[in-house]
């Protein structure tokens, strides 16, 4: 290629706002801003989406007047598909790529799903994060799809401190605690609460504790599930911390928990946190539904299990504990497949590829 490819980013979760897909996004953009054969323009909202009711007005009048400036324009959700339909009239050879989560498509309130039927089928590509994702896109007869695994930064814990005595003086556990976290929003597909009730209690008593980090609308019975149990010395929840603070977890905990549930109309669209906690070093247990199956490869990176089979997440967590030093030397292997496959580097190099290839090139 003689020129740059111009790229056009349009997100409306960027930051400062806080959130998985502002720091995803953030960190695409950033690594695409270090390409020397790419020359892209962000437009972000960054501020809460109580905003969208004047930005994507703001979106589809700057789209028909400058898309056809562009190569590719990539959304950063499917809620972005009006001003993207309207720019379709107007951007000229421009190809209009999207990414999708799964949620975004599934939101089941009936005003969207109206939006999305009358303005979803625009864009040249659908850039799906799971293959599950995909399957949602391919049931509503939508073909030009691709699978795209979200990255993460692997040099990202690369400075923080591995001291687990450290983190488990902090939350006043014993130096030889197991410690268990779950990471997310506080949502019934998450199975927190189902944790909590039916796996938690196999290990009272025992030496081993749950953090949980995250907030959300099943907080409150979550509590009141470590209460009817009397796990309150076992279960911790850590609500809403910093990136350092998560950041030691990632580094410093035993075992990722992902406890999903399948919940109609709600489905876990990859699991970005199962790869953080990969990268971090943490060995990974998920259950083997939804797009987790694309974050977790079972036996690579991490552990599958039946979703909502607490015998099964018991078997796994005390064969952790009674072969710890093997887990712990299976570790670096894991790592090291969550780089090469789930690496920021390579994300983005897919994302180029898919944008490259849109219009023609390859």
């Amino acid at each position: 290629m003689n020129r740059k490819l111009k790229l056009l980013c349009v997100t409306r979760k960027y930051p400062p706002s806080v959130g998985g897909m502002e720091k995803f996004c953030f960190e695409l953009f950033s690594k695409i801003d270090e390409k020397p054969d790419v020359e892209q323009t962000i437009l972000a909202l960054g501020k809460s989406q109580k905003h969208l009711i004047w930005f994507l007005p703001y979106c589809t009048l700057y789209l028909i007047f400058n898309a056809h400036k562009y190569d590719v324009i990539y959304y950063g959700d499917s809620l972005l598909c009006g001003p993207a339909f309207f720019a379709k009239f107007f951007s000229g050879k421009a190809r209009g790529v999207v990414d999708v989560h799964g949620l975004d498509v599934l939101y089941p309130n009936p005003v969207y799903q109206l939006y999305l039927k009358m303005f979803y089928r625009c864009f040249h590509t659908y850039i799906c994060n799971s293959r599950d994702t995909e399957k949602i896109l391919h049931g509503r007869n939508i073909k030009n799809t691709v699978v795209v695994t979200r990255g993460v930064d692997e040099e990202k814990f690369k400075k923080v401190p591995r001291n687990k005595k450290k983190l488990r003086k902090r939350y006043g556990l014993d130096e030889d605690a197991v410690v268990l976290l779950t990471v997310g929003r506080l949502v019934e597909r998450k199975g927190v609460r189902w944790f909590v009730k039916n796996v938690m209690p196999l290990f009272k008593g025992e030496n081993v504790h749950y953090l949980v980090v995250g907030g959300g609308k099943e907080e409150a019975a979550i509590r009141e599930a470590i209460l009817s149990e009397k796990l309150e010395k076992q279960v911790h929840m850590l609500g809403k911390i910093s990136d350092n603070e998560l950041n030691d977890l990632y580094v410093n905990a035993d075992i990722f928990i992902m406890p999903n549930l399948r919940i109609e109309n709600d489905r876990e669209g990859f699991g970005i946190v199962a790869i953080e906690a990969s990268c971090g070093g943490l060995i990974v247990m998920a259950s083997g539904i939804d797009g987790i199956v694309d974050a977790v490869i079972d036996g690579k990176n991490g552990y599958l299990l039946e979703s909502g089979n607490a015998k099964m997440y018991e078997a796994k967590i005390r064969d952790y504990m009674e072969n710890t030093e093997q887990y712990e030397k299976q570790k670096e292997s894991f790592v090291a497949y969550t780089k090469e496959k789930f690496g920021l580097n390579s994300t983005t190099d897919h994302y180029l590829n898919v944008f490259k290839r849109s219009i023609g090139l390859k």
